[in-house]
């Protein structure tokens, strides 16, 4: 039977990072944790901060892509061609028409949704 010790147990990175780590879990023994400065991941689930903020950045997702249909809109009754409202808007004719003619369509005066249900 072979008594040699594995490749891993003597290579020096892996020695020098479990004495590290041994070193800083000792530290950690000597040195609590003061209560005086609460964990910050704690901090912001308790004051609900980020919760906040990403029911914020869902509100103006919602209104920015209503501003942006809503212009398109306009655009359009306006008698600018696709290509057009494309170009000030960064994208091809044809996704401006393809997402907008599913939409809405121009009748007797104003806009109507063409989806049902």
């Amino acid at each position: 039977m072979d008594n040699r010790e594995p490749w891993w147990a003597t290579d020096p990175d892996l020695v020098a990072g479990r004495q590290a780590a041994l070193d800083e879990l000792e530290r950690a023994k000597r040195e609590p944790i003061s209560p005086d400065t609460p964990d910050p991941v704690l901090a912001d689930l308790l004051s609900g901060a980020s919760v906040r903020e990403l029911g914020a950045a869902r509100d103006a997702l919602a209104c920015a892509q209503a501003r942006y249909a809503d212009a398109v809109q306009k655009a359009r009754a306006a008698g600018f061609s696709w290509g057009e409202i494309g170009r000030v808007l960064g994208v091809s004719k044809q996704q401006l028409h393809r997402r907008f003619t599913r939409e809405a369509t121009w009748v007797a005066g104003s806009w109507r949704s063409r989806r049902r249900g």
